[in-house]
This record gives structure tokens, sequence and C-alpha cells, in this order.
């Protein structure tokens, strides 16, 4: 639960990050491998970077999304910390192609703290239960606050099993046949 890892964090930092560390390695090793196996691209997922301050994050979990990227150079890298809003301008300094974006932060914010960036996301979740129209409508504003060619359209989390398939559906589909004007 958060309240472990995060007592953990504080109460025995020298441990944290000796097992942070062979996370890191770890997920290195896990990443190679999915290269190995062809991937084009892969992603570092950090779904509890919001539930830290910014000040555990830049010691507990920033040095560590740094040495994947940095060492994955074989493709691109996404590099997606959910709620971290508060250190976008420390995300934008990591060696990786991409930034995934929840739907929690402003297009226009990430743009202007990491203008060279390509983004990925950041549509709420929610919206995949909204009527089709509305749907449509959001999908398109989210495809229109992002610049041409440096966007990769997607939730900005993950999906969820009792979403409407023909929702879903239509969200594909509206991104598919958009065209940056």
């Amino acid at each position: 639960t958060f309240s472990v890892a995060r007592r953990l964090l504080v109460q025995n930092p020298r441990f944290a990050h000796a097992l942070l560390g062979q996370i890191t390695e770890a997920t290195i090793a896990y990443l190679k491998g999915q290269i190995a196996a062809g991937a084009d691209i892969v992603q570092i997922f950090d779904s509890w970077a919001g539930v830290l301050s910014r000040k555990l994050f830049l010691e507990f979990a920033l040095p560590y999304l740094h040495r994947i990227a940095a060492t994955i150079t074989e493709v691109p890298v996404i590099v997606f910390a959910k709620g971290a809003n508060f250190a976008l301008d420390q995300l934008a300094k990591l060696p990786c192609e991409v930034l995934g974006l929840d739907w929690t932060l402003e297009p226009e914010t990430a743009i202007a703290q990491a203008p060279k960036m390509a983004f990925q996301g950041n549509m709420d979740p929610a919206m995949m239960y909204a009527p089709q129209d509305v749907l449509r409508a959001e999908t398109l504003a989210m495809l229109d606050r992002f610049p041409s060619g440096r966007h990769i359209a997607n939730l900005g989390h993950g999906i969820y099993p009792d979403m409407p398939r023909e929702n879903v559906q239509l969200f594909v589909d509206t991104i598919k046949e958009f065209r940056y004007s």
C-alpha cells in the first residue's frame, strides 16, 4: 500500500535506495529483453509518482527514472509519471523522447515547460463513459491542444474493464480520422 512504501522511504531511506536500485536494474534488463524481442518503443510507468511530495519524488523516483531512460538507447523511451505535475520541470530534462501526461495536466503547461518534448495522453479515462457526442468532442479538443507530430493520442492512464467497447472504438476512430490543420 501507499503507506507502507512511503513509510519505508522516510524510515529507512538507505534500504529504500538499495531496493529501488535493484528494481531499476531489473527494469532495465526487462526492457532490453522487450527490445530484443522486437519492441519499437518502451514506456516506463510510475503510476505512484503523484503520491509523493516533490522532495520525495526528486530523491526516490527521478534518479531511477533517469537511470532507466539513460540506459535504454536502442529505441525511443516514454516516461509516464502519473500525478507528478509538480516535477514537470525535472521530468522535461530526462533523456527520453516522450512524456506521458495524465488528464490532470493542461497540455499547454506541459508544452511550455518541455517545448522540445513529444507527449502522450492525456484524455481523462472517465470520458469513455460519456455519451458518444461528448466523447468525440472531447477527443477532438484534446487533439487540437497538442502540436502536430509531437503527440501520441492516448488516455491519461489505464482503461477500465467496464468501459463500453463502442466508446473505446469511437475514441480510436476519432483519432485515426483526425488531421491537423
